[in-house]
């Protein structure tokens, strides 16, 4: 049953490479650097020192150029960036998989798949392990995870493919667990992903630092806790997904009074990194004039607005990270500077007018 793998970043490399290992049938598809490298050498996938090197690794940048045993795969596995989605249909609508599993960050994705081809056939997951590609055939596994997956539709013959496939990723060393509801599975993956990403990013700061100072903190427990807010107003709630308790974390950030919640949260977010920088600050060092916070952050503003409820941090954070991205804010603006973070998160709870020049 062959599977084709889409994207080739640190996550598309680590599922490729892994089900190999395993003789499981994989073809890849990525850029054209990606499938260079991987002709020309093995793919090397370092964990605590230990280096598994992968041969005959099946990699295309054309899906053109995709072999016949893996024209129409039992499976695609979206590991693109979300704002890549648009450019996997042209690949769906020419391999015609026969189910589709999602492994993006934020939400949305899944409905847009199902869009394409039908919501049976898409599976929702989510995978909790933290991998860093240092070079186009290598990549490092910080911290070992999991997998979450969960079926858009309940019905007997997605009960078994789920199952098929759990027993397939498990074949290939990862822990994977399923769930009944993919709202909950993507939502509480969503609070994880929150923590310690748009804020390091804006500041251009490590996240033991944001994480040293409590007026930051407050700011990273407003953001879940506005997120945990328009979720459960939805009739969703927050699920423990592999090596992540976002159920406990939400009862956390709820009850347990600063002084005890912080130094929690300092040695969860910093060490569920395991050394690897947030994916936004990521994106602005790099320039990509784009990135994954319109599906977290920009998606919790959009959600909320949709239902009538007030999340003004979330929508000052999103607006800030959103303006800086595009080029209509400098980065210089809030880089390094945690105190105008803070005092402008303060002004938009109060709704006080927000002034961002620096001719105020």
């Amino acid at each position: 049953m062959a599977i084709v793998v889409v994207g080739g970043g640190a996550i598309g490399l680590l599922m490729a490479g892994r089900l190999t290992q395993q003789q499981q049938p994989v073809a890849l598809i990525a850029r054209p650097t990606t499938v260079a490298t991987l002709h020309n050498q093995p793919l090397e996938m370092t964990y605590r020192g230990h280096c598994d090197v992968v041969t005959h690794l099946v990699a295309v940048a054309d899906p053109a150029n995709v072999p016949p045993p893996y024209q129409r795969p039992a499976l695609m596995m979206i590991c693109v960036k979300g704002y890549d989605m648009p450019s996997t249909f042209g690949i769906l609508n020419r391999l015609q998989p026969a189910y589709v599993l999602s492994l993006q960050n934020g939400f949305g994705h899944e409905e847009a798949l199902a869009q394409q081809i039908g919501r049976e056939r898409v599976i929702a997951g989510s995978i909790t392990t933290s991998v860093q590609s240092e070079r186009p055939a290598a990549i490092t596994i910080t911290r070992m995870g999991g997998i979450g997956l969960a079926p858009l539709v309940h019905n007997a013959t997605t009960t078994r493919e789920l199952a098929h496939w759990q027993s397939v990723l498990r074949q290939a060393g990862f822990r994977v667990t399923q769930y009944r509801q993919y709202h909950s599975l993507k939502w509480s993956k969503v609070l994880l992903n929150m923590l310690g990403n748009a804020t390091v990013a804006l500041l251009d700061l490590p996240v033991d630092a944001v994480y040293a100072n409590h007026r930051l903190i407050e700011i990273e427990q407003a953001l879940f806790l506005e997120a945990l807010h328009v979720m459960r107003y939805q009739g969703i709630q927050p699920i423990n997904v592999p090596r992540y308790p976002a159920a406990w974390l939400s009862l956390m950030m709820q009850l347990l009074p600063r002084p005890v919640l912080f130094p929690l949260l300092q040695r969860l977010v910093g060490g569920g990194r395991g050394g690897k920088l947030p994916s936004l600050l990521l994106d602005l060092r790099q320039g990509r004039g784009r990135t994954e916070g319109a599906y977290l952050y920009g998606a919790v503003v959009a959600a909320a607005e949709r239902h009538g409820l007030s999340v003004p941090v979330n929508t000052v954070i999103w607006q800030l990270l959103h303006d800086i991205v595009s080029g209509a804010l400098p980065w210089e603006t809030f880089r390094h500077q945690p105190q105008r973070l803070i005092e402008v998160v303060a002004q938009a709870r109060t709704q006080t007018p927000i002034a961002l020049s620096d001719k105020e």
